[in-house]
């Protein structure tokens, strides 16, 4: 619980935010588009032509309808692209990057989550990769020319984050963390155990997790 607020923190999200550590980033970014799938059944996610492709495959476990969109010569979701797709297609969820795996790209996040709420979308943000480059936002990267700060700092607004101390957080066990701004998606997680669970009246850390119970190496190390 402690590092995940610690990460929530770092990420500018408010103290309610609920969150857990997963086995990795590609579980973290089901868990958001399961979570998305479940707010939003009958909408579609739309995801860029540079975004992991654990978005496809992960979208094809949940049987999600995927909008392609397009990017600029550097990896970026366009925001053409994206009015014009929001315009078109019913879309539930966005997904934006922050860090592709290929060529690091951070999409224009805080110009592209005005234009999701216009069309009442929500926001996901893949932070597995460059997460934790947003401890470069304030003073620690004003020197660094063409450093996206503001896209980084946008992520406080978004609804979800994946995020991977496994890279960049430099965590030497396999370990991703899903955070939600709204803690009331824990509804969709909750169930009932005939063996555990009886400690707490509050959501215990098995009860908001697909992968239920984690072992607590990740966090210890983390």
């Amino acid at each position: 619980k402690e590092v995940v607020a610690d990460l929530a923190d770092m990420l500018g999200l408010p103290d309610v935010t609920l969150g857990h550590l997963t086995g990795g980033g590609t579980v973290a970014n089901l868990e958001a588009l399961w979570v998305a799938r479940e707010l939003h059944p009958d909408r579609a996610l739309a995801v860029s032509a540079d975004a992991h492709y654990t978005h496809g495959r992960m979208s094809e476990v949940l049987n999600l309808d995927v909008v392609r969109l397009p990017t600029d010569a550097k990896g970026r979701m366009t925001l053409d692209g994206l009015a014009d797709a929001l315009q078109a297609h019913d879309i539930g969820t966005v997904v934006l990057t922050a860090g592709t795996t290929g060529l690091g790209s951070v999409d224009p996040i805080d110009e592209a989550l005005p234009l999701c709420r216009t069309h009442d979308a929500r926001v996901h943000v893949d932070a597995a990769y460059g997460g934790f480059f947003r401890l470069l936002s304030g003073e620690a990267g004003a020197d660094i020319s063409d450093f996206p700060a503001a896209r980084f700092e946008a992520i406080a607004d978004c609804d979800s984050v994946a995020i991977d101390p496994h890279k960049h957080g430099l965590q030497p066990y396999g370990c991703g963390c899903i955070l939600f701004r709204d803690p009331a998606v824990g509804r969709f997680y909750q169930h009932d155990s005939p063996y555990t669970y009886f400690t707490s009246d509050d959501l215990h850390l098995g009860e908001i997790s697909l992968e239920c119970s984690r072992a607590g190496a990740a966090a210890g190390a983390l």
